[in-house]
């Protein structure tokens, strides 16, 4: 067989290979996606596309990406917003950056559960936030949409 049909076979193969690993496209979240994860089933359901929160321990910020805005916020210091955020999918999931007059945020957000270290909360993301150069602090993340998981034992 001539080298340049093995060739082709070889690429035909791993396009194939690839296509199969590509998302269906669904970016939206399942009406059970949050309960799923609260239960600690896979984050795949999770939509990492739409609105996050980030929240982290020791130091304790809360991360809100709304549209193409960040506003950090935490007891260490004033809120921040920062506009015109840019976001970029990763192999595993979304990496968010922006920048204000002081400085800037970058946020990883990974398709994979989170337990808060304090609460024992489930989260269906887990998230890396660095804050001026300060980090990464790894914490937890869920979609804007979806509320605050709940401690293990806290009755609503």
């Amino acid at each position: 067989m001539p080298i340049h049909r093995v060739f082709a076979c070889v690429l035909a193969l791993c396009a194939a290979s690839l296509a199969a690993c590509q998302p269906s496209g669904e970016t939206a979240t399942r009406p059970d996606a949050s309960a799923a994860a609260a239960e600690g089933a896979p984050a795949q359901g999770a939509a990492i596309n739409d609105d996050v929160v980030v929240s982290t321990n020791e130091p304790f910020w809360q991360a809100r990406v709304e549209g193409d805005t960040v506003v950090v916020t935490g007891i260490e210091a004033p809120a921040r917003r920062f506009v015109r955020a840019s976001s970029s999918m990763t192999a595993d999931g979304r990496r968010i950056e922006a920048r204000d007059e002081a400085g800037d945020v970058v946020l990883i957000v990974r398709r994979m559960r989170c337990e808060d270290d304090m609460s024992g909360a489930r989260f269906p993301l887990t998230a890396l936030l660095t804050l001026d150069g300060d980090g990464p602090h790894r914490g937890c993340a869920r979609p804007a949409s979806m509320p605050p998981p709940r401690p293990p034992g806290e009755t609503p």
